[in-house]
């Protein structure tokens, strides 16, 4: 079972690589390149940028939102972008969906209830948030990057030391998982659609892609409702999460992004129990 559980761990990691490496190597070039014209049309195009986030996150699997993680560390994006990428992240849902060939109403009803939550709730978030401008070079400094060797170089030990870590913590988090197994999750779901929005919404916060797996799973067997998967996948960003706390020092902003998008997932379950 152990080395089933070490070969899909990498499955998941090594799909990330590519997304990482861009994005990194992006950041570098934004730092060596671009100056403060970079910051200036970051600035500028602040406000509709939850709204891109949202799009960007439909996109199947979990790369952008590890991306974003970095993105929002380095002051590339604000939190609002940050929670509309982790809300209208996808992960495996989308494939779980079509190969148990799911009707494509309720595939899109599904996508448009996260895409919706994500641009409300990240609009929102920056209304409120206070916002700061890019700072890779500190992120540079902070990660111990190599940029005397050149851009690539430094994104790829980037890339490297985000891919090691997020490989050991998924294959804990993947064995977990398989130990406890569908069973008790449908035990622990059964019941007030109360406790079922919270039990999905803390299945979905779970960093891995096994929990979107399990949400689409247990909605296809008819265990959970529309509004029950609608929130605990619009609490799951893949290992965004993930990167958001290794990358990110300040533990107390990395848990007011999750307590908010926790939130904003539980409200949207709530609001679509509550009209449907």
């Amino acid at each position: 079972m152990i080395i089933d559980v070490l070969i899909d761990a990498f499955s998941d990691v090594i799909r990330l690589v590519p997304f990482l490496f861009i994005v990194y190597l992006l950041m570098e070039w934004m730092e060596h390149e671009t100056g403060q014209k970079m910051t200036r049309f970051l600035e500028a195009h602040r406000k509709g940028a939850p709204i891109a986030g949202a799009l960007f996150g439909l996109v199947p699997e979990c790369g952008f939102s590890s991306a974003a993680s970095s993105l929002y560390t380095s002051g590339v994006i604000s939190a609002g972008t940050l929670i509309a990428v982790y809300l209208s992240t996808s992960d495996e849902m989308l494939p779980i969906m079509l190969s148990h060939q799911a009707p494509s109403k309720t595939i899109l009803a599904i996508l448009a209830v996260k895409v919706i939550a994500a641009i409300i709730g990240g609009l929102a978030v920056d209304a409120f948030a206070r916002h700061e401008k890019p700072h890779i070079d500190t992120f540079c400094k902070q990660e111990h990057c190599d940029c005397d060797h050149g851009i690539f170089v430094s994104a790829l030990k980037h890339t490297v030391t985000i891919t090691i870590w997020l490989y050991v913590i998924t294959f804990a988090i993947d064995l977990m998982m398989d130990s406890f197994g569908m069973t008790m999750m449908e035990n622990l779901i059964a019941g007030h659609p109360t406790i079922s929005l919270v039990t999905c919404t803390l299945l979905g916060m779970i960093p891995s892609c096994a929990s979107s797996i399990l949400l689409s799973e247990l909605y296809l067997g008819n265990v959970i409702g529309f509004a029950s998967v609608c929130a605990g996948l619009c609490a799951n960003a893949g290992v965004g999460m993930m990167v958001l706390f290794r990358v990110n020092h300040h533990l107390k902003d990395n848990l007011k992004i999750v307590g908010i998008t926790w939130a904003l997932s539980f409200v949207t379950g709530l609001v679509l129990e509550l009209l449907f």
